[in-house]
């Protein structure tokens, strides 16, 4: 679990991905990249900056007894919303609306590391449903903006 939700594991990946995208869909592709860096750039921002700020939930590791939490790390940032559930989710909703073929695999994958906050005792489950629900908001808007994109690109 502890693989899933560490951002270093997804450069190599991301950046093959990156660049799937580019050979293959080109101008769609390089609209989609566009879109994808407003939206979960966005809600990075927002969710870290604005709501965890705002509402400052403790973390379940903050208050947990040491030995139910194990070896895991706690970060010093809030809990609500999970960052993590928010930008898979923004990714997944705007890869599923972008590409519909992906949607099973992008959505799996987003619920996989959704679990993976909660059963690592960093998120409560309420933080990661909150992250699903915004990210997933986000997508869609990322999901408008690649669409007034390709208007500009003419793929």
């Amino acid at each position: 679990m502890l693989f899933v939700t560490v951002k270093e594991n997804f450069y190599l990946p991301g950046l093959i991905c990156f660049l799937a995208l580019l050979g293959t869909y080109k101008k769609r592709g390089l609209a989609f990249l566009i879109a994808a860096a407003i939206a979960i750039g966005l809600a990075d921002a927002i969710g870290h900056n604005i709501l965890k700020e705002g509402i400052q939930r403790i973390r379940p590791c903050h208050v947990l007894p040491p030995d139910i939490i194990g070896a895991v790390s706690c970060s010093n940032s809030f809990s609500f919303p999970s960052n993590h559930a928010v930008n898979s989710f923004a990714a997944a909703t705007l890869l599923s609306l972008c590409f519909r073929n992906t949607t099973l695999l992008v959505f799996a994958l987003a619920l996989i590391v959704c679990y993976a906050r909660v059963y690592l005792k960093v998120h409560y489950p309420s933080d990661v449903f909150g992250g699903m629900i915004f990210g997933s908001a986000m997508g869609y808007l990322g999901y408008r903006i690649y669409g007034r994109i390709l208007k500009y690109i003419k793929p």
